[in-house]
């Protein structure tokens, strides 16, 4: 029984551009969000989809996770948080 390895669709690509200062070479970092979309079994069940945050520099893939969808939900609730207070903060220091 052979079984198909899952099937990744790229939804966004983020690059960050910035001068090495040890350098003066302008380099580059990158992160990627795939989808792998929820899937119907031979046997009538629905496994779930996952997505995968791969983040690297230049080429090269310097760490990646692999996230159920509880898992990116709670990935993104803890980013609004954080933007948010971010935001606050700024409004606050601007206001003083």
């Amino acid at each position: 029984m052979s079984s198909k390895p899952p099937v990744y669709e790229r939804r966004l690509q983020i690059k960050h551009f910035f001068d090495d200062r040890q350098t003066g070479q302008t380099r580059r970092t990158w992160m990627e969000v795939h989808l792998q979309l929820p899937e119907k079994t031979s046997e009538g069940w629905v496994n779930d989809g996952r997505l995968r945050l791969s983040i690297g520099e230049e080429r090269d893939i310097k760490g990646a996770f692999l996230l159920s969808v509880d898992e990116a939900c709670r990935l993104i609730k803890s980013l609004e948080m954080t933007v948010e207070e971010h935001e606050d903060e700024k409004a606050k220091l601007w206001r003083e």
